[in-house]
């Protein structure tokens, strides 16, 4: 350092070392900056190229089994087709029909795995089942609470209050 930077610094005493650090300091960030930048660059190309490869997969839900399952596969998709699990609100869906899929529609890569969820005839007869389950169950309950109302009033005498 020369004599007259050295004399200032002594001055200014913490101030001016700080303020002779400054110019060390900035090189280094000048340094790391341009190490860095390739890195930078080659990560923002290839996320690029990641959502150029991205196809938007449509909803297919409520098609006809087969039509959903070419539809995908036209695109680029890999399809599995998995039966349904019976559930009361299938019970009103038509034959083989696209109930679920996973994953939903949105942008995903070519060659993803799309599984399409779908109902047959003994899917929505066990579905149909569960409602007339339930249906039969809430007879039985509302009947169980009636009786005991019943029950009451024959054990409690109801009386009239006279005027």
């Amino acid at each position: 350092m020369p004599k007259t930077k050295l004399k200032l610094s002594r001055k200014l005493g913490s101030v001016g070392r700080l303020f002779s650090i400054i110019p060390d300091t900035t090189a280094i960030i000048n340094k790391t900056i341009d190490n860095s930048r390739p890195i930078i660059e080659k990560h923002m190309d290839q996320r690029h190229e990641k959502q150029m490869s991205l196809i938007k997969i449509d909803n297919v839900v409520n098609l006809p089994l087969e039509e959903a399952k070419e539809h995908l596969e036209r695109q680029g998709f890999v399809v599995s087709t998995i039966l349904a699990k019976p559930s009361k609100k299938l019970a009103q869906v038509h034959l083989n029909e696209v109930v679920q899929m996973i994953p939903k529609s949105g942008k995903h890569l070519k060659g993803s795995l799309v599984k399409l969820y779908y109902v047959d005839l003994d899917v929505i007869n066990a579905s149909q089942e569960l409602i007339d389950e339930e249906t039969r169950r809430i007879v039985e309950r509302n009947q169980t609470i009636a009786d005991s109302f019943e029950s009451v009033k024959n054990v409690i005498p109801f009386r009239h209050k006279k005027k």
